[in-house]
């Protein structure tokens, strides 16, 4: 299955950029504030962020990652995880967790193996590849 884990490649891309969190860990996007959807590269980041399931740090790249054998229902186990480690309930994201599993699923596979994205409000862009690290 592909998925997104943070990567610390491509950092520096644009002047906004930054990463806190563990290269190679799951990440998902979360929703956009109000804030953050007029100025994304303002003060709050989730506009062009992901953000990490283990470190819940975040980072503005996230590179696409071929992972066999994880099946859906462990993805959305780890999110689920993730949220009951950081105490989030149920009303903390707009979306139900299956749905957030189902958009990230959707995402990934739109790009290669390997490709780097960025997050820009409700759009990812490519910005480079992993190369051979896929």
């Amino acid at each position: 299955m592909r998925v997104f884990v943070a990567t610390s490649a491509t950092q520096g891309t644009r002047a906004s950029d930054s990463t806190q969190c563990v290269d190679g860990e799951l990440v998902w996007l979360r929703d956009v504030c109000p804030a953050s959807r007029r100025r994304p590269d303002g003060p709050c980041e989730c506009g062009r962020s992901f953000s990490g399931l283990s470190s819940d740090k975040y980072t503005t790249t996230a590179a696409v990652r071929d992972i066999p054998g994880l099946t859906r229902t462990e993805y959305e186990a780890a999110l689920t995880a993730s949220f009951d480690e950081q105490e989030w309930c149920p009303c903390c994201t707009s979306r139900p967790v299956a749905a957030i599993i189902d958009e990230l699923i959707a995402w990934a596979g739109v790009f290669p193996a390997g490709a780097v994205v960025e997050r820009r409000i409700d759009a990812l862009n490519l910005r480079g590849s992993l190369g051979s690290e896929a």
